[in-house]
């Protein structure tokens, strides 16, 4: 599994690089993405809710996000 950190990256940046993620993650791979910028994060969940190619799981630890990222 990939991880990247995108801690201290405010949006749309933080949007940006997890879209970036997403768009290069190959079929059945997955990726952790750490950010602790809630609205990206909102941002994330909402762009993604009713996506059926990628499939995520958020955990929220304090005032960071964890998400798990993979591709069907």
């Amino acid at each position: 599994m990939r991880s990247y950190d995108f801690r201290g990256k405010e949006c749309p940046e933080g949007y940006v690089l997890v879209t970036r993620v997403i768009d290069n993650l190959p079929p059945g791979e997955e990726a952790e993405v750490l950010m602790d910028s809630w609205r990206c994060a909102a941002m994330v969940v909402y762009a993604l809710k009713d996506s059926r190619l990628v499939r995520f799981n958020v955990e929220r630890e304090g005032n960071v996000f964890r998400f798990v990222f993979s591709r069907a």
